[in-house]
C-alpha cells in the first residue's frame, strides 16, 4: 500500500525537509512504496536547499482525497464494441460479473452489456454474431468521472440499484469499472504526518485516510485513531531534530545530501538557534549532521537567506498564505501566519495590500481574526499585522507603532511566543 509522508498545508522549510528525510528513513528500514509529498507551493528557500543538496524535491500534491480512479477494479474486463455478441457474452460469463462496460471504437463509453437488457433480443431469435455495437445496451444513469472525489458520489452510488458503475476520464473515454463493494474497502494509501498533528492544519482529505505515524514538535491536538499508531513528539525546535534522532535510533546514518536537508530544517525553524524554541538537542544533532554533510549550518542558512524577499517575490495574497496555520480555540476561528523578512521597509510599504489580502482570507475562511507575524531573524524581532475583531486586538500585550502595527522586540516564535499570548487574549 502506498504511504505518503506529508507536512502541514502552507508548507515551510522544516515540514518539507522532515517529510523528505523521514521518507528516506522509512524506505531504508523496510517500508515499501513510501513517498514524501509537499501539500502546497514549495517554499523558495526549500527549493534552494534541494537544488543545493542535489535532491529532487517532493512533488506537490494538494490533497489526498480518495477519488474514483483509486477504486477502479482493474480485474473487470472491458468489451470492445467491435466484438461479436456471442464472444462478448462468453467474456461476460467467464468474468462472473452481472454486466460489463462496452467501449466504442473511439474509446468512449457506449453502454453496459447486460443479459437483462437482452431478453427481448434473445426471444426474437436474433443473430448472435452481430457486433456488440448493434446490440441493445443498458445506458447507466450514473456514469462516474475518474476525478470525482468519492465523498461526493458515495451516497448516490450506494442508493443506486446497480452494482457496476462505468468510469470515464475528462474526455469521456472509458477507464474501467467501479464495483459497489469498493466503497467498503480501505483507502488505497495511508499517511505519515510530520511537523503537525491538527486536522485543520493538514492536507485536504486527511480525515479520509488512515494516519499510521506522527512526528511533531507542536502541542498535541490529534484526533482519536481506530488503531494504535507510532507517535514521536518532544519539546525541540525542529521536527528535523526528531527525524535525525530517529536515524540514530535505527542505527542509520543519513547520506550527505539528506544531512544537509535536515540541517536546513533545523536552522530554518530555530532561526539559526536564536528562537526560544531552540534546545540543546537541536544544537547537538545539528553538530552531528554538519560532520556528515561536510558543511555548516551557518553556510546553509546563509544560502537560504540569499533567496529573494517573500514580499518582493510574491503578491500579498500568496505572502499571507505562504506559512499560515489555522486554529480553533475557545469558540474562535483564526489564522496565525508568519514570514521572514530582513527588509522591514518592504513590509511597511506593503501594509495596505497585505491588509486587503488578510481581509479576503477572513471572509473566505470565515475567521474571527488573522494575524501576520513578520520576523527579522537578523535583528531578532518581529512585527505583527492584525485584522479582525477588536476584542482580541485590545488584549494583545504589544506596543503599537505609528502605523498601527504591533512591535514585538525579542519575539521570534509563533508557536512558543505568539500563540500563547493569542490564546490568553481570547480566553
Amino acid at each position: 500500500m502506498k504511504t505518503y509522508v506529508c507536512g502541514h498545508r502552507n508548507p515551510d522549510v522544516d515540514s518539507v525537509m522532515s517529510a523528505c528525510a523521514l521518507a528516506d528513513l522509512r524506505r531504508r528500514t523496510g517500508m515499501a512504496d513510501v513517498e514524501a509529498i509537499c501539500p502546497g507551493r514549495l517554499p523558495d528557500k526549500a527549493a534552494w536547499v534541494f537544488k543545493h543538496a542535489g535532491i529532487e524535491p517532493p512533488r506537490v500534491k494538494r490533497d489526498v482525497y480518495v477519488r474514483v480512479r483509486h477504486l477502479v477494479d482493474k480485474t473487470v474486463p472491458v468489451i470492445d464494441s467491435s466484438m461479436t455478441l456471442v464472444d462478448a457474452l462468453r467474456r461476460l460469463e467467464s468474468s462472473g460479473e452481472s454486466s460489463l462496460p462496452v467501449r466504442s471504437a473511439d474509446g468512449t463509453f457506449a453502454g453496459m452489456l447486460s443479459p437483462a437488457k437482452l431478453i427481448n433480443f434473445f426471444l426474437g431469435k436474433n443473430d448472435l454474431t452481430i457486433p456488440v455495437s448493434r446490440a441493445p445496451l443498458h445506458h447507466c444513469a450514473q456514469v462516474l468521472n475518474e476525478a470525482d472525489p468519492v465523498h461526493d458520489i458515495r451516497k448516490a452510488a450506494l442508493g443506486n440499484s446497480h452494482n457496476h458503475f462505468p468510469v470515464v476520464d475528462g474526455d469521456g473515454k472509458l477507464v474501467g469499472t467501479l464495483l459497489k463493494r469498493a466503497f467498503a474497502e480501505e483507502p488505497p494509501f495511508r499517511l505519515i504526518l510530520v511537523d503537525h498533528n491538527e486536522l485543520d492544519q493538514g492536507i485536504p482529505g486527511l480525515d479520509e485516510v488512515p494516519v499510521v505515524e506522527v512526528v511533531d514538535h507542536h502541542r498535541i491536538s490529534f484526533a482519536a485513531t481506530r488503531e494504535p499508531i507510532r507517535y514521536t513528539a518532544d519539546v525541540v525546535g525542529s521536527t528535523c531534530t526528531l527525524v535525525s534522532r530517529m536515524y540514530r535510533a535505527a542505527g542509520e546514518r543519513p547520506s550527505k545530501a539528506i544531512a544537509a536537508v535536515l540541517i536546513a530544517g533545523i536552522a530554518a525553524d530555530t532561526l539559526m538557534f536564536q528562537s526560544p524554541t531552540t534546545t540543546d538537542a537541536d544544537r547537538t544533532i545539528c553538530s552531528w549532521l554538519e560532520k556528515i554533510a561536510s558543511e555548516s549550518a551557518e553556510d546553509i542558512m546563509s544560502g537560504m537567506m540569499s533567496v529573494g524577499s517573500p514580499l518582493q517575490s510574491m503578491p500579498p495574497e500568496m505572502a499571507v498564505e505562504s506559512d499560515a496555520k489555522l486554529y480553533q480555540e475557545s469558540g474562535r476561528r483564526f489564522v496565525l501566519a508568519q514570514i521572514e523578512e530582513t527588509k522591514m521597509e518592504l513590509f511597511h510599504k506593503n501594509i495596505k495590500g497585505l491588509e486587503i489580502a488578510m481581509d479576503a482570507q477572513i471572509a473566505a475562511k470565515n475567521l474571527d481574526f488573522m494575524a501576520l507575524m513578520v520576523t527579522d531573524p537578523v535583528r531578532g524581532c518581529s512585527e505583527l499585522l492584525y485584522r479582525g475583531i477588536d476584542s482580541v486586538k485590545r488584549e494583545l500585550p504589544y506596543r503599537r507603532g505609528d502605523d498601527g502595527v504591533f512591535l514585538m522586540p525579542g519575539v521570534l516564535s509563533r508557536k512558543k511566543q505568539l500563540l500563547p499570548e493569542v490564546l490568553a487574549a481570547i480566553s
